[in-house]
């Protein structure tokens, strides 16, 4: 995540950067802004890496994000969730 400037705008806590922190996102209720909610879990927060303005978190703007598609590879997306998930847990 260092080699790929994630914590640039994400905090691993709940603190809220340019993009929302990580502490305790994973197995919540992520709200979005488009009103609806959805239940951060694996494929919310791979989707996000892929599609960040797929469903956008409440209080965020479309189109911050890139995509992290072509710049990560499967494993490497499976290893941040897996970050995410253990950072839930703390």
């Amino acid at each position: 995540m260092q080699d790929l400037g994630c914590l640039a705008c994400h905090a691993t806590d709940r603190e809220r950067k340019v993009g929302p922190g990580w502490g305790g996102l994973y197995g919540s209720q992520a709200k979005l802004a488009d009103g609806s909610a959805v239940t951060a879990d694996d494929a919310y927060v791979e989707e996000s890496i892929v599609r960040p303005d797929a469903r956008v978190a409440s209080g965020f703007a479309a189109g911050v994000m890139p995509s992290y598609e072509t710049l990560t590879t499967p494993e490497q997306r499976q290893a941040i969730v897996a970050y995410i998930r253990a950072l839930a847990r703390k």
